[in-house]
């Protein structure tokens, strides 16, 4: 009986062991780090009355990116998956009653670096 104890008492802490293992590996994968960040900068001194500013970029593929920030931050930070060309718009908008989109300029934008800093003038 002493040697049936012996010889089984380790199955229950292997059993433990791939439990607790294959728990810790099953983890989701996290996502990947942005390849690049978008920087985008005004003068924060020209916005005039209070108001949001938008920046949205799209690639080739249809990905699309945007953040917005109030008008006097002076900077917005978007994170691109790749490096690559892309297009967009950056437009000033306020909230009221309804939607008011506003000095919409498009653009064309090349992300070739780790940190893309690019000034604009500022949208009123």
């Amino acid at each position: 009986m002493e040697r049936l104890l012996w010889i089984a008492s380790p199955i229950p802490l292997s059993l433990v062991f791939w439990v607790l293992f294959v728990a810790c590996i099953d983890a989701p994968v996290p996502d990947t780090p942005p390849a690049a960040r978008v920087v985008t900068a005004w003068d924060p001194l020209v916005c005039g009355a209070p108001h949001r500013v938008v920046v949205e970029l799209e690639d080739d593929a249809g990905i699309m990116i945007a953040a917005s920030t109030t008008c006097s931050a002076g900077m917005v930070t978007l994170d691109a998956p790749h490096f690559g060309i892309y297009r967009g718009r950056i437009y000033a908008w306020e909230l009221d009653e309804d939607v008011v989109i506003r000095s919409e300029m498009p653009l064309r934008l090349t992300v070739d670096e780790p940190i893309v800093r690019w000034w604009v003038t500022t949208p009123q």
